[in-house]
């Protein structure tokens, strides 16, 4: 093959494997509601629905727009304004590629099931899988409900390996003792036992297209169901879930991402230590992290629990520069709290935070809450309306990707616990119990 030919042939493949434009069209019946004249047509991308387009609907319930890069994956039709009302679809692969995929929605019906679509084969299929893993999970029995799904799920594996289609049927099937004939050590085995060892047996951790379904995610949650929310429990659960890890970097880096996530979310201080321990990515050039994942991975090591806590230096209220330090130092310990006004979550915790101040203050608990409000003014006038006895501090925009390098508080409300040495006692605080913790921690320092 000449040199000509030869990047030709390379050129006609690269654009071969670039997504291609897909057409989204039809019609939206019954009632909209009053303002609902768009639809979100979003993307199923790292454990999120991510916006990719808006599709206008018409004054004939028409609606027409194209995909300018279309990933294969799961997408799913939005009405604005509205985070329950919608149906969801798959752009298959390169096996059941469509240029265009037209739809016959039912606004009445759009429960976060599978959209009808006219003339898409792959689609029709999904349709049909996900309206009877749907039915499977509301049958009573559920037994015969679930024999009938995994039997159709084997049979679009057999039909479509190795593609979206095959591996989302992959995602739905759920193993049963039966799936491995006359086995005395599994027969013996709890419905427990069993879901820990087996749950997951068929899910194609080696394909990134399981990323792009949330069935994937769903399926991790459901696993986790099996393990008791306690530190030997997650413990089992985080090695459960890296045991399967199969070289596909893409997969391999969400499921650490997602662990990650979770013990922070489940505020499990020990089982996310044991998380950084054992599974951190050694090699973040060949495997890289989000920037954010990074970060978040500095700053909860840089706060592990008997390390000393980077000081702060912020201005309250009054304008006076207050040292975290000072404030530790004049108290047994010192919570500190990440908030904005605008967090729901933050209003809902501030009373019962308010009741807890009361309590142990004198006992001596302080509070330092460093707001992260879009500005200075929306901070100063939140709390010159509902003020709060513990200590307000401001981070300033431009200091709040260092702080975000130090403290590990991806969210709010996060809270923070550390001692009167400015070493952290926890990094990770449950707001469920809190009293209890505070109880055995001030009691140490008697």
């Amino acid at each position: 093959m000449n040199k000509t030919a030869f990047l030709a042939f390379i050129l006609a493949l690269s654009n071969s494997m670039l997504p291609a434009q897909v057409r989204l069209h039809g019609t939206v019946i019954n009632s909209l509601g009053k303002g609902v004249l768009m639809m979100s047509v979003e993307f199923w991308s790292d454990n999120y629905w991510q916006p990719t387009i808006n599709a206008s609907i018409n004054a004939d319930n028409t609606f027409d727009v194209t995909l300018p890069m279309a990933t294969p994956g799961q997408y799913r039709l939005r009405m604005f304004g509205e985070s329950t009302i919608w149906s969801d679809f798959i752009i298959p692969d390169s096996a059941m590629a469509e240029s265009s995929l037209k739809f016959a929605l039912d606004n009445g019906k759009m429960d976060g099931g599978p959209a009808p679509t006219v003339g898409s084969k792959a689609n029709e299929i999904y349709f049909e899988l996900m309206t009877a893993s749907r039915q499977a999970r509301q049958s009573e029995p559920l037994d015969p409900a679930l024999k009938e799904l995994n039997r159709r799920c084997l049979d679009i594996v057999a039909r479509y390996r190795k593609t979206l289609l095959g591996d989302i049927a992959l995602l739905l099937f759920e193993p049963r003792k039966e799936d491995f004939g006359k086995n005395v050590a599994i027969e013996k085995m709890t419905a427990n036992e069993f879901a820990k060892a087996y749950a997951l047996a068929k899910v194609p951790f080696e394909h990134e297209n399981i990323l792009h379904h949330n069935a994937f995610t769903k399926a991790l949650n459901q696993y986790y169901d099996y393990f008791e929310h306690n530190e030997k429990g997650n413990n089992a659960f985080i090695d459960g879930i890296m045991a399967r890890r199969n070289g596909n970097e893409a997969v391999d880096g969400y499921l650490f991402r997602y662990l990650l996530d979770k013990m922070l979310d489940n505020k499990s201080d020990p089982s996310l230590s044991y998380l950084l321990k054992w599974y951190t990515p050694d090699c973040p050039d060949d495997d890289p992290m989000p920037d954010y994942i990074q970060n978040l991975l500095v700053a909860l090591k840089t706060c592990a629990p008997g390390n000393l806590a980077p000081d702060l230096n912020f201005v309250n209220l009054k304008g006076q520069v207050v040292n975290l330090g000072a404030v530790c130092a004049q108290n047994q310990l010192t919570m500190l709290l990440f908030w904005k006004s605008s967090c729901s979550h933050c209003k809902e915790f501030e009373p019962i935070l308010l009741e807890i101040y009361k309590k142990y203050h004198p006992l001596g608990l302080e509070v330092y809450a460093l707001s992260t409000d879009k500005n200075e003014e929306t901070w100063r006038g939140f709390l010159q309306g509902q003020p709060t006895p513990w200590v307000n501090v401001f981070i300033p925009k431009e200091q709040r990707a260092a702080i975000g390098r130090q403290y590990p508080a991806p969210s709010t409300p996060t809270l923070m616990l550390l001692d009167k040495n400015r070493k952290v006692v926890s990094r990770v605080l449950s707001r469920g119990n809190l009293e209890d913790y505070l109880d055995g921690e001030l009691a140490k320092r008697k």
